[in-house]
């Protein structure tokens, strides 16, 4: 793998582990899907030239740190805009020794949801690729909706509604905007939230919400 063996910070693999708790299988399945984003990235836009410099705190670390709000209930995951698969990919490698789980990674992009099916096929994940945009899939319920850096709040919500189960939750990592996303969001929408500061990030935040509901008007 031409990544680094550690971030420019100095943060790595086995920072990961001990801030994560995850096992040597999940890592092995994700050092598995790194080699391979390391060989798709020169041929499509995956990450940006100069992310290899903060993979392991801004990219795997990041999508790992939601694992604790991952209840032992959760059986299906639905991820809006995967992307190169973070945390979808990731996440399905720390939980793919979880009975009966599955996560749904719903893509646009025709040439990313290519790496994502690679991704799974090459791995052994208990994931299906749904290339599709967001608002013309036909949405299945599950237990939890995860995204990441894919739109402002109130559209994240709308994204997300038919895709939550009754009683499900969401889980999205948030930037800097998350306060004022926040505000314009109970403008439309009332919900149960816990946020927490990003423990990859010093600007991000990490919003857990659930008992979503749309204001009547």
């Amino acid at each position: 793998m031409s990544f680094p063996d550690q971030d420019e910070d100095g943060f790595g693999p086995d920072d990961v582990m001990r801030l994560t708790g995850v096992s040597r299988e999940t890592f092995s399945r994700v050092r598995a899907y790194l080699d391979l984003l390391d060989v798709w990235r020169t041929r499509i836009n995956l990450i940006g030239p100069s992310e290899g410099r903060h993979l392991w705190k801004r990219h795997v670390y990041d999508s790992l740190q939601v694992l604790d709000l991952i209840g032992p209930g959760v059986k299906t995951i639905a991820d809006l805009g995967s992307g190169a698969g973070f945390p979808g990919i990731v996440l399905a490698c720390a939980l793919a020794d979880r009975a009966d789980f599955s996560v749904t990674l719903v893509e646009k992009s025709v040439r990313k949801a290519e790496f994502l099916q690679a991704a799974v096929d090459a791995v052994r994940l208990p994931a299906v690729v749904r290339n599709q945009r967001i608002e013309d899939s036909h949405p299945v319920r599950v237990d939890l909706v995860t995204a990441r850096a894919l739109a402002p709040l109130p559209k994240l919500l709308a994204l997300a509604e038919g895709w939550m189960r009754p009683g499900g939750q969401a889980v999205f990592l948030k930037g800097r905007e998350a306060a004022s996303e926040l505000t314009l969001a109970r403008e439309s929408w009332t919900f149960d939230i816990s946020a927490r500061a990003s423990m990859s990030s010093p600007d991000g935040q990490v919003l857990a919400i659930s008992s979503l509901k749309r204001r009547a008007k």
